[in-house]
């Protein structure tokens, strides 16, 4: 595809979210209501789904854009986790439709750093039943069903609509999902009975969006670590100048930033994010991506 529409790297402002469990920073969110804001160039001050509107294909794609329309895809964040995030489950796309109006959230966590005794729940770890999932939730005993990992740095879990999941305090996280914000919370680990930190639970919902069958975690570490019809994400290290031919795709290119910083050129212009990322939109050809040292990123397209 020919940039004949003069886009370029996209870097845009944060939003913070203070979370009763510790803090989210959204870096890229195609959420209408919570909408990226770009913040540098001839775009700067306009939404990612402003931009969007304007530029269509040309910044995300063809199909892509025939698929999600004027909204965003995605939604990217990075997550600091210091007590219990609760037990929760996302729906699908047919379910957060017919229920939402909305897609439905499928995710992968990528783990930034774990501390000691730093603990997550992914999957049942036995097949259940709707009934024994409600007896377990009403008796405050859904953790005991549910397989406990000791994640470790550089670990990578998809976690697909239905997954059953929750983590510990101790994680700071890099995630990436659909652009989506439905949780389903079933266990809140006892902040549900503390006026000052309940929140709404929605176990009744939750009984015909969760996958009963029992889950086998398989965390990536390397190439590409999660592989979906929203989203596919690819570790990436380097230490070198290196140059990106894209004329042959219809896509867009996020970078994000895990370790080390890098920089990106494009038709003579350098481009950088004070905040870990950067969208490349999908009418630009040619790239070279230039590391500070060496630097540890994931690459995210769709």
């Amino acid at each position: 595809m020919n940039n004949n529409t003069n886009l370029y790297p996209l870097s845009f402002k944060p939003i913070f979210k203070e979370r009763v469990w510790g803090a989210e920073t959204w870096v890229l969110s195609g959420l209408n209501r919570d909408a990226s804001v770009i913040e540098n160039g001839f775009l700067k001050g306009n939404t990612i789904n402003e931009a969007l509107e304007v530029y269509l294909a040309d910044l995300v794609g063809a199909g892509i854009y025939d698929a999600c329309g004027d909204e965003f895809p995605l939604l990217i964040k990075y997550l600091t986790v210091n007590d219990f995030l609760s037990v929760q489950v996302h729906p699908d796309d047919k379910r957060a439709a017919a229920m939402h109006h909305a897609y439905g959230k499928t995710e992968m966590w990528y783990i930034l750093d774990a501390k000691p005794g730093a603990l997550l729940y992914l999957g049942f770890n036995r097949d259940m039943t709707p009934e024994g999932f409600y007896s377990h939730c009403e008796n405050e005993t859904l953790p005991e069903v549910m397989n406990c990992i000791t994640p470790a740095k550089g670990e990578c879990y998809f976690i697909p609509a239905g997954l059953i999941h929750a983590c510990g305090g101790g994680l700071t996280i890099a995630e990436v999902q659909q652009v989506s914000d439905i949780t389903y919370r079933v266990y809140d680990w006892g902040r549900e009975h503390n006026r000052e930190t309940a929140r709404g639970m929605h176990l009744e919902l939750a009984l015909d969006a969760i996958d009963y069958k029992k889950h086998v975690p398989n965390p990536t570490t390397s190439g590409v670590l999660a592989d979906s019809p929203h989203f596919t994400v690819r570790l990436l290290e380097m230490d070198k100048q290196t140059e990106i031919d894209s004329s042959a795709a219809d896509n867009f290119v996020v970078y994000l930033e895990l370790e080390g910083s890098l920089g990106i050129e494009t038709e003579g212009m350098a481009y950088r994010s004070a905040y870990g990322c950067l969208l490349i939109p999908a009418s630009v050809d040619y790239w070279k991506i230039i590391p500070e040292g060496k630097a540890r990123f994931l690459e995210i397209t769709r």
